[in-house]
């Protein structure tokens, strides 16, 4: 998913160093003197059929809730090569807001809605459609606003700032929100700016307080550069090593080790459709490269197989957040394991090859997975 209209040969580790590189694995033996069988034999040939179109190679990672059980890298990208994630940064800015929520920092939870938080260049409490919209609206994209404003990228202008051009220009023509989804920027840039006032705290320092600083990212891991206006919905650096984290604790129902990041109620929040009855979508990047018009909870999509919105008959099956630049992060549904496909494409917009390997890999990682292959690394 873009940030505006995005989408996005196995070598045994010889050290502990190189066992946190993309390469690795785990074999069962079938009889004394035997080669080992590798039950991600399929798996990996099925990325190596697929790397042409991978041209700055990728890397490919699979856990389980007990660790990660299969990581190996292509044409040279490793799961430490830092890169912008693009859209994946979603699911990591949503659920940080998430965390705030849970911690009791907005007044009214998920339905706090603007006006209560923000006011406009003159001081005055945003009112109209843009004054009703919650940040549970915010957090699915279904505010009634667009998820464009090109005068709120400035990077030389502060988030406030960012916001107040946000209002300026769609305040007049905002529809109800709840109306439609509109996948892009601007809904995360308001919750951002929501979590500031609430907190008191800078977007920088919310995101080092929340995640960055307990889970030991590096110092060049961050959103836009560190600049005082980052794009939460598409600005975050960083490595497959650490993005890993983030989805254990997907994976693992909102815990990060023992302790507990997300409870249970945001978690399910975070996974429910968002879309009312009378929502419809103004723009979703799915229905433009692939023709399927998945929905959304807070800041995930919510994959079916049959590619529509999730019915009794047509379930959830993925929860995602592919970035335009490739970067694939998915758990399932039924909490089997989740995977990243790490890559960094040449061209915006380039997410078709990532969103075929992902639903190709998916019935092979399984069949892997009954084979109770090793775990490689542990995720805290």
């Amino acid at each position: 998913m873009v940030q505006h209209r995005a989408f996005g040969p196995w070598l045994l580790a010889a050290s502990a160093c190189l066992a946190l590189a993309c390469g690795g694995g785990g074999s069962s033996s079938t009889s004394p003197g035997a080669p080992a069988a590798d039950p991600w034999a399929p798996v990996t040939a099925a990325i190596q059929a697929a790397q042409s179109q991978f041209p700055n190679g990728l890397c490919v990672e699979v856990a389980t809730p007990a660790g990660v059980v299969y990581s190996r890298g292509f044409g040279g990208f490793t799961n430490q090569d830092a890169v912008l994630v693009a859209s994946a940064s979603k699911w990591v800015s949503g659920s940080i807001i998430l965390r705030l929520v849970d911690q009791g920092v907005f007044p009214h939870g998920l339905d706090t809605q603007t006006k209560e938080l923000l006011v406009d260049a003159n001081g005055q409490p945003w009112s109209g459609n843009m004054g009703d919209i919650s940040l549970r609206q915010l957090l699915s994209f279904t505010s009634g606003i667009s998820g464009d404003d090109t005068a709120s990228e400035n990077v030389l202008i502060t988030l406030k700032a960012a916001v107040d051009q946000i209002y300026t220009d769609e305040a007049a023509t905002a529809s109800a929100p709840g109306s439609y989804f509109y996948y892009g920027n601007t809904h995360l840039r308001i919750a951002a700016r929501m979590a500031e006032v609430a907190t008191g705290r800078s977007w920088a320092q919310i995101f080092a307080a929340q995640l960055h600083d307990p889970w030991g990212w590096s110092s060049t891991s961050i959103y836009s550069g560190g600049g005082p206006n980052p794009n939460p919905a598409g600005g975050l650096k960083c490595t497959g090593l650490e993005y890993m984290r983030f989805l254990m604790m997907q994976l693992r129902r909102g815990l990060d080790g023992t302790q507990v990041f997300l409870s249970t109620s945001a978690v399910t929040a975070q996974r429910t459709d968002a879309y009312g009855p009378s929502t419809t979508i103004a723009y979703s990047p799915y229905v433009q490269a692939v023709g399927k018009t998945f929905h959304y909870g807070l800041c995930n999509w919510l994959e079916t197989a049959g590619g529509g919105a999730p019915t009794a008959s047509d379930p959830i099956i993925r929860y995602s957040s592919t970035g335009t630049f490739g970067w694939a992060p998915w758990v399932t549904a039924d909490g089997a394991y989740g995977g990243i496909l790490m890559t960094q494409q040449p061209t915006q917009g380039d997410t078709v090859p990532s969103e075929n390997l992902k639903a190709q890999l998916d019935p092979l990682i399984r069949t892997a997975l009954a084979q109770n292959p090793p775990i490689l690394r542990t995720v805290p």
